[in-house]
């Protein structure tokens, strides 16, 4: 097991970006300390020695100057905030408006996949891997507190990767930590015929613009029934433009306070049956967000490969979306002198 690093660009602010690579022998991936970003999960393929199961950019350039997030960080909030704003202790707080004209998502315009990390190598018991951190200050993003964030992300012999997630404020603010990394098990081509389970007996109903209106709907018999695997692509006409909906986990207590107190549970398994490559996941999260890449229009990635719509999946483990809105949701906010820690584990089979 081995960690490699390498310089991966210079910033236009003359700021050196870095890309370590953690391979187990079997599999690896790389990550950059811009954004957190891991920019390549390489499994191995029969024919061509190796394929990567993630979307990307071949250059630092490219992720600078693109808008689609590919295995980013994402917060301080991520997903939704309806209507942009939300109330804390009495004060009002406006955000970005950056969705659907109305909304605010991923933060804003002030992104962490925008931001150069702090960055180093480690090796423990539990495999090797990369940490990154950063302080996202106060109004940050038009969020209050000074937060520590950290960001861990390690590979096993197991061929599991796992992603933890920390923070700590000097302020009450809401914190909702992800990776939003587009998975395609195949390595290219349309995800349509990779078949989903996922452990979620409900979903988050939302409005026009994707806001959640607060009700948990049961999945049973739906578009949203994944409780049996089947094939993405069999129902995703009758949603609309595809899935990009919040599932909520098994890790969820409707008497739960507090987003930040769930255990690790196993969330999903999707697998593409033509390679037979796998992947589970597991999360201490309350919600998994489904996103089935429906604003991919022909953008250019890796390779000089064109990305097309329902070419990706993402599976972004989280809190509730507008959260901070929603009384009737476990909350998301950090208080001084309280930690928040979440973990996803990805599995690959193969």
């Amino acid at each position: 097991m081995e960690v490699k690093k390498e310089v991966f660009g210079t910033l236009s602010d003359g700021n050196v970006a870095s890309l370590y690579t953690v391979s187990n022998g079997k599999m690896s991936f790389s990550a950059t300390d811009y954004g957190c970003i891991i920019t390549s999960i390489l499994l191995p393929d029969p024919r061509s020695g190796k394929v990567d199961v993630s979307l990307g950019y071949s250059t630092l350039t490219g992720y600078a100057c693109g808008t689609s997030s590919f295995g980013a960080i994402v917060g301080r909030f991520a997903n939704r905030i309806g209507n942009a704003k939300f109330s804390l202790d009495g004060k009002d707080y406006a955000l970005d408006v950056n969705s659907c004209g109305a909304d605010c998502l991923h933060g804003g315009y002030t992104r962490y996949d925008k931001m150069l990390w702090k960055s180093s190598v480690f090796s423990n018991k539990n495999g090797i891997g990369v940490k990154f951190t950063r302080t996202s200050r106060d109004m940050e993003q038009g969020f209050p507190g000074n937060v520590k964030l950290e960001v861990v992300y390690t590979l096993d012999k197991f061929n599991r990767i796992t992603l933890k997630y920390k923070a700590s404020s000097d302020a009450a603010t809401p914190i909702n930590i992800t990776n939003h990394t587009y998975f395609n098990l195949a390595g290219r081509g349309s995800v349509e015929d990779h078949v989903l389970q996922m452990n979620c007996p409900s979903y988050l109903e939302v409005d026009k613009n994707l806001i959640p209106t607060g009700k948990l709907i049961r999945v049973n018999g739906s578009a949203f029934d994944f409780l049996k695997s089947k094939k993405l692509g069999k129902d995703i006409k009758k949603t609309g433009n595809g899935y990009d909906h919040c599932f909520v986990t098994e890790v969820y207590d409707p008497d739960m306070k507090s987003a930040f107190d769930g255990e690790v549970k196993y969330a999903a398994t999707i697998e593409d049956p033509v390679s037979g490559r796998a992947m589970k996941v597991y999360t201490d999260q309350i919600g998994i967000q489904l996103y089935t890449g429906n604003f991919l229009n022909g953008e250019t990635g890796r390779n000089g490969m064109k990305y097309g719509k329902h070419e990706a999946f993402c599976l972004e483990t989280q809190c509730f979306p507008d959260t901070p809105n929603k009384k009737d949701f476990p909350s998301c906010i950090l208080y001084p002198g309280k930690k928040y820690k979440a973990l996803t584990v990805y599995e690959f089979l193969f």
